[in-house]
């Protein structure tokens, strides 16, 4: 049985992360065997810098998927609704569209927020 491939993201992120801690790790033993440490002045704050962008970057990518999935499952819900209770369909039709037009929006903002948020990285 294969094992299913990880997302692309989280690749990403795994290794960014494996770069900003063998950073860490270099410039530990550079200092415990006393050389010149400073190169990692610039090279830490550099992944962490990118580090820190990858996992931005993951969070948003989950929360557009997660936001659009409750939009989904919302829809099967009405759809379900509305057939088991026809007698009532005007005014669940007005109750459900607007938690809808609510749902609608709330992607829409989501959606421009993340793709106007601005990720800087900061090199001191």
């Amino acid at each position: 049985m294969r094992k299913p491939k990880k997302e692309y993201s989280k690749k990403i992120v795994f290794w960014t992360g494996v770069l900003f801690v063998s950073q860490i790790i270099a410039a530990l033993f550079f200092s415990w065997n006393s050389k010149d440490t400073s190169v990692f002045a610039y090279s830490i704050p550099a992944a962490s810098g990118s580090f820190g962008a990858s996992v931005i970057f993951y969070l948003n990518k989950a929360k557009m998927e997660n936001v659009c999935k409750g939009k989904i499952a919302f829809f099967k819900f009405k759809m379900k609704w509305l057939e088991k209770h026809p007698e009532h369909n005007e005014e669940l039709q007005k109750e459900l569209s607007s938690i809808e037009t609510s749902l609608t929006n709330k992607i829409d903002s989501e959606v421009a927020s993340s793709i106007s948020e601005e990720i800087t990285n900061q090199i001191f």
